[in-house]
């Protein structure tokens, strides 16, 4: 089985062009979607109504907790019904990761890779619809991660398109207060404690397109926040 983890704030718009290309991928690939609403105010809890023709798990905040601890609940709810043949998908609401890429991820799985990231720092990678600025934060990090925690094939630490072996996530979830005060930066969190932690791990990137143009909305990300969080982590090495 595979479980494709949407962490949702007000991305019902979104969430429907994400569900019809699911479709197609369902279509090949035996796929449950866990959705963690996590407090929306608009319709979002409508769409999990229709049939899509695959399994929605559909699990709701009634405030808006932030990413990490959406991405908590979605990793519980797949403890509870997944197995060790499973693999875990996380990636954003936002319609700006290519569905199309999960088959790659999968297969790359079945040939013995623990993670596999979508990353932006890899040979035929593109970025469109980004601003100059968040592009330079993003090259930025790469760059100070690589300096203070280097990892064999690793490049992007916050991309938070990625697939993950389950006995990874049940490992992780054994950490109570692993997301807790955290927010975005918790894609970087997650990949510095599991290549800290186990360092046997294997790990690969594959290239894709991230396409801010396709996003329907502004973004949720708050920069300054996120920024500090992200140094919190670095130069703290507050990632156990």
């Amino acid at each position: 089985m595979i479980f494709i983890i949407l962490p949702s704030y007000n991305e019902e718009k979104n969430l429907v062009k994400i569900f019809k290309k699911i479709q197609v991928l369902h279509k090949n690939f035996k796929s449950s979607v866990v959705l963690v609403d996590d407090g929306s105010s608009d319709l979002t809890y409508k769409l999990v109504k229709r049939n899509y023709g695959f399994k929605i798990y559909y699990l709701k905040h009634k405030i808006n907790k932030g990413l990490s601890c959406a991405l908590e609940t979605g990793f519980k709810k797949v403890a509870k019904i997944g197995n060790n043949k499973d693999v875990i998908i996380t990636l954003d609401s936002d319609n700006t990761h290519p569905i199309n890429l999960i088959p790659k991820m999968i297969k790359k799985i079945k040939m013995n890779n623990d993670i596999v990231i979508a990353s932006r720092f890899q040979k035929n990678s593109r970025v469109k619809g980004v601003s100059f600025l968040r592009q330079l934060m993003s090259l930025g990090a790469k760059f100070i991660f690589q300096k203070f925690f280097p990892f064999k094939n690793l490049n992007d630490y916050t991309c938070n398109f990625r697939a993950y072996k389950f006995e990874l996530i049940k490992k992780l979830l054994k950490n109570k207060n692993f997301f807790k005060n955290e927010d975005f930066n918790i894609a970087a969190k997650i990949i510095l404690y599991l290549t800290n932690g186990y360092k046997n791990i294997n790990l690969i990137e594959l290239p894709f397109k991230l396409s801010y143009n396709y996003k329907i909305g502004q973004s949720k990300m708050k920069l300054v926040r996120n920024i500090l969080l992200t140094l919190r982590l670095v130069f703290f090495k507050k990632f156990y």
